[in-house]
Order: structure tokens, then C-alpha cells, then sequence
């Protein structure tokens, strides 16, 4: 490019030249060279083309691996499932988008990829006991895990998985890969599971409020995605516009089903949330780099009588401790605010008449200044088993797949669960992509079940209707902390 453009900066200061000797054959044969090069500049720029997320490139480089099967081990629920195991195109966005991607890393890497449906969620037990079992026994069965968040960590605590740190063409500052799972999930400088765009229950399980735009209008609110960008959507907020949003639509005196509300919500998942949305930690790590149990008591308290306040002692507000169904509210037009997973967006809210917005849970305050997103522990961990054939070919298919779900799978999500508003309307896609970046996984939440499940604080006291923080963390605070140092003894012990 800079010899072409000195080029024609070297022709334009001799052009008076060309004009006095333009009548000799040796000058208008030098003036018959001037248009090519100026079109050779023409042609370089042309080529030039803008990096989007459609065509981001990636570091792999060529990559033969001979035709080898990659073997992935998958959950059994369809939402696990399907974000790989999809054999042929339907005509579905999201199906085709997965399918077409599998085709592309195969074809790339010259690899077939052969995923393998586990037990669902519900004897999900029994698949790590399979896993376990081949394993330790080095048959080489599964070249990747995409195994449950919930119950997978386990595995890693008795030495099962490889460090992902230590295999080649994994690039984890890429942004298809999830840097809060990176930092969070790396213990002692070894990191064994990994998440982001490459699973699709990365998305799918990502909590939100969702807000009814046709009764934002009715009730003449301020742009509410103008809220969260001056970082004002906050808890208090919340309470605000939800207290004053109650309409006792079947005038009986008394709030009921049929009433309408500021804010429909559950006591279970969409309260745990709440944790992620201000941004809370409840582990540090010692000098090792070992998980060690670090709670801020004041602010846990501060969350606590916030979060109680606006479910429990707020008119607006209809919390439901079991079931979904009180969700249908919101898809009727009889609620303003509603909190759920993308999973229920895309499945629920397709039926709205009214149109709706999504929006990041709220932050604690406005000092907070970044909001945090949950996903829930029903996404899928991305790791390589000790007794993989080929490591390798294990991490550059990962990454792969990463990248190309990054490109066209998420997106397609996003259109087909936001009823194609996605990729038409800039304030929703600017503020999906605010969720994605802002989605917070940390040691532990995943790591919830095997050091007492810590991360349960909210569902139980709310579920419970008791705003009691400080009683409930002297009694379970000194089982968790020994819960998680017998976890961390395990890691050491292998290695």
C-alpha cells in the first residue's frame, strides 16, 4: 500500500510534465501506465474489508486431523443437547445456524464431530458416575465433556480433566469465550472448564428483566434503556416503578392472579440473580491462588433487606415460590416488569401481543457502575478428560466451534428469541450485548454443591419470607467454609 500510494503521489507532481510532452509517443505511453496504478489503489482499498462480528477471524492455523471422530459428551435436556448434537437443517434459524456451523469446523479441520446424549438433568448423578468410570479407566471415550454446571465440577476436584492452560490453539481472550469464567474457574493458575458462545445455554440460561413497552407508553416512563446506560436501574428503582404500577384490576380489595402488577418474579432462580446483578463475591483467593471464603457481611446484609423489600413488602410486586405460571401475567399485558431466564423469553414470550424490552438485572446502587448478569447453573462446561486420544484436536475444535458460534449461532438466538427485534431495533441489541458482556460466572456459584451450596443464600431466605442475613450466616457459615476447604485439599491432593 505504501509503494503504491508513493507512487501516485510521485505521478500527480509530475503531471504537468505529462502535458507539455504529450505529444511524443514516450510520454503518452507513460501517461497509459498512470490510470492502473491509480486503480491498483482502487483495488486495494476495495479489498479491504471491515471487521464485524459476522467475519471475525481467529488464530488457528491450518489444521489437518485426517478424518479423526471427535467424541462430545453432552447433557440430555434438549437446551444441552441441541446446542450441538443437530443432524440435519430444518428450516429453524438457530437449528440451521448450529448445523451449518458443526459442518464448517469439520470440514475445516477435517474432523467428524460425534456428540453423545447423557441422562438429562434429573439422573444427571448417573452420568458422572459413567464419566467417572471411563475415565479412570483410560478408554480415551470422550474427546470433550460438555457436562452439566451443576453437578461437572465435581470431576475436576478428583483430578479427571486436563489444564486447559497448558493446550495449544486456545485463544481465551477471544470475546466468544467468557473472561469471567476464565478468571473466576482458574484455581492455582490451572483452569479445567471453560464456557461462552460455544454453548448455547451460555445464552439460553442468562437471567433478565424483560419490560412491557406498550405499558411503559401508558404510564408515560422515562426511556428506560436510558436508565441503565446512566446507570440508574437500580434495586431501589426497581421498587419504585414496580410499587406504583399495582392495579387491582377485579376491584375485590385484595391482590390476587388476576390482578395487574409493577413486577412479576420467582423466589427460586430469579433471586439468586440478584447476587450477580450487585456484582457479589463470596471467595478470595490466598497466595496459592486457592479459593478461600471472603463475604462482605454488611453488603450481603444491604442486598438481603433490598431484595426482601422489593418482593415481600412491596404492593406491586407478585413473587411466586414454585412453577412458572405467574409469568403469564406479563404475557397477557397485566405486568410491567417480569424476571426470567432467555430460555423463557424465547419460549413464553413469543405469544405477547404487546411488544417488550429486555433489560440487565439491577445493580445495587448507582456507585455500583457495571452491571452483572446470571446465568444459570443449568449451562454446560466445555473440558478435556485426562485420557483424551488427541488434546490437540480436542482444544482446536473447541475453539473452533467457539468462534463460529460467536459469529452466526448467538446472534441467531438473540433474533429468534426477541421475535426478530434483534437485528432490526439498535436499543435492544445494544442492550443484549450489555447481558452478554456483563454475564458473571464465578468459582462459587459452580462449584455451589460441593462446598454447601453458598450460592442459595437469596432463594432460601426469600423463599422462606425472611430478611433475617445475619442469623442465617452464623449458622451456615462455618459449614461452608470447611465444606469448601476439604473441595480445595482435593485439588491439591491431585495435583
Amino acid at each position: 500500500m505504501k509503494k503504491l500510494l508513493s507512487l501516485l503521489l510521485a505521478l500527480m507532481m509530475c503531471a504537468p510534465a505529462f502535458v507539455s510532452c504529450a505529444e511524443t509517443e514516450e510520454t503518452a505511453s507513460q501517461d497509459s501506465t498512470a490510470p492502473s496504478a491509480v486503480e491498483g489503489v482502487e483495488e486495494t482499498v476495495a479489498e479491504e474489508t471491515e471487521v464485524s462480528r459476522e467475519n471475525i477471524p481467529d488464530n488457528l492455523p491450518e489444521l489437518d486431523f485426517n478424518g479423526e471422530t471427535v467424541t462430545i459428551h453432552s447433557r440430555g435436556d434438549d437446551q444441552a443437547y441441541l446446542e450441538i448434537g443437530i443432524e440435519e437443517m430444518t428450516g429453524e434459524p438457530v437449528n440451521d445456524a448450529v448445523y451449518e456451523r458443526n459442518e464448517m469446523v469439520s470440514e475445516r479441520l477435517n474432523v467428524q464431530l460425534s456428540p453423545i446424549r447423557a441422562e438429562g438433568w434429573e439422573t444427571y448423578n448417573n452420568a458422572i458416575a459413567s464419566l467417572r468410570a471411563s475415565i479412570m479407566a483410560a478408554d480415551g471415550a470422550y474427546d470433550i465433556i460438555a457436562g452439566w454446571s451443576a453437578r461437572i465440577p465435581s470431576l475436576s476436584l478428583e483430578g479427571l480433566m486436563l489444564d486447559l492452560l497448558t493446550l495449544p490453539h486456545l485463544d481465551l481472550v477471544q470475546p466468544w469465550w467468557n473472561q469471567s469464567s476464565v478468571e473466576e474457574l482458574e484455581i492455582a493458575n490451572k483452569l479445567y472448564f471453560v464456557t461462552g458462545n460455544i454453548a448455547k445455554t451460555m445464552t439460553s440460561a442468562m437471567f433478565v428483566f424483560a419490560f412491557n413497552q406498550k405499558l411503559a407508553t401508558d404510564y408515560e416512563l422515562e426511556n428506560l434503556y436510558d436508565v441503565v446506560k446512566e446507570n440508574r436501574w437500580t434495586i431501589d428503582y426497581v421498587y419504585k416503578l414496580s410499587s406504583e404500577a399495582y392495579i387491582d384490576t377485579d376491584g375485590d380489595g385484595t391482590a390476587s392472579i388476576t390482578d395487574s402488577y409493577g413486577l412479576v418474579t420467582s423466589t427460586i432462580n430469579d433471586a439468586d440473580s440478584f447476587l450477580q446483578g450487585c456484582q457479589v463475591s463470596m471467595v478470595s483467593r490466598d497466595e496459592d491462588g486457592f479459593p478461600v471464603l471472603d463475604v462482605d457481611e454488611e453488603r450481603m446484609t444491604t442486598i438481603v433487606e433490598k431484595v426482601y423489600n422489593l418482593m415481600w413488602n412491596n404492593p406491586g410486586c407478585r413473587p411466586h415460590t414454585a412453577g412458572l405460571t405467574e409469568r403469564e401475567i406479563f404475557v397477557e399485558g397485566r405486568a410491567l416488569l417480569v424476571t426470567a431466564a432467555m430460555e423463557n423469553v424465547a419460549s413464553t414470550f413469543t405469544e405477547m401481543e404487546d411488544d417488550f424490552g429486555v433489560l440487565p438485572y439491577p445493580m445495587l446502587d448507582e456507585t455500583q457502575g457495571k452491571y452483572g448478569t446470571r446465568v444459570q447453573d443449568a449451562l454446560s462446561l466445555w473440558c478435556v478428560p485426562i485420557d483424551a486420544k488427541n488434546p490437540e484436536m480436542s482444544a482446536a475444535v473447541l475453539e473452533a466451534l467457539a468462534a463460529q458460534s460467536y459469529r452466526t449461532v448467538t446472534p441467531a438466538y438473540f433474533d429468534v428469541a426477541l421475535k426478530n427485534r434483534y437485528s432490526r431495533d439498535e436499543e435492544t441489541a445494544e442492550m443484549m450485548d450489555l447481558i452478554q458482556d456483563s454475564a458473571l460466572i464465578n468459582f462459587e456459584q459452580l462449584y455451589n454443591e460441593s462446598i454447601g451450596n453458598p450460592w442459595f443464600v437469596l432463594r432460601q431466605l426469600m423463599s422462606a419470607k425472611d430478611s433475617n442475613y445475619a442469623s442465617y450466616w452464623a449458622k451456615n457459615s462455618k459449614p461452608i467454609g470447611k465444606m469448601l476447604q476439604k473441595a480445595v485439599e482435593k485439588i491439591q491432593e491431585n495435583g
